[in-house]
């Protein structure tokens, strides 16, 4: 009887690996999720630092140009002329690049979130699929 015992409780346990090959498995399945999504995650955020970072340094540019041009101005109403077409300048240009950044931020979500919707789309077929 203690044989019987024995030989039913081990028939009902799943086999020595099997909970370990289903850990490895979803192991796999989460490092490619993480990888994927991070690498786009850090792409999307280079891309939106190198973006700044070119947009920074035209300012700086134009903000020297005004300032030379202003140190060559006759008289006030050329100097105020020159500070009225640099901030329509420059707020062209700060809209522009909020257009921008707003653009780069929004495809770096989709492409983070991308790896994510995969494997749910993956997952939903295969609930579709009849039980053998």
């Amino acid at each position: 009887m203690a044989t019987e015992s024995r030989k039913t409780s081990k028939q009902q346990q799943p086999a020595a690996g099997e909970p370990f090959e289903q850990v490895a498995v979803f192991n796999d399945v989460a490092m490619d999720f993480f990888s994927r999504a991070g690498g786009a995650y850090f792409q999307g955020a280079s891309a939106l630092n190198g973006e700044v970072v070119k947009f920074v340094s035209a300012r700086l540019n134009h903000d020297a140009e005004l300032g030379q041009c202003l140190a060559k101005c006759r008289d006030w109403n050329e100097a105020a002329g020159l500070q009225q077409g640099w901030v329509q300048m420059a707020t062209q240009e700060y809209l522009a690049e909020a257009g921008k950044l707003f653009e780069l931020a929004s495809r770096m979500t989709f492409d983070s979130w991308k790896p994510l919707r995969e494997q749910t789309d993956k997952a939903l077929v295969d609930l579709d699929k009849p039980v053998a």
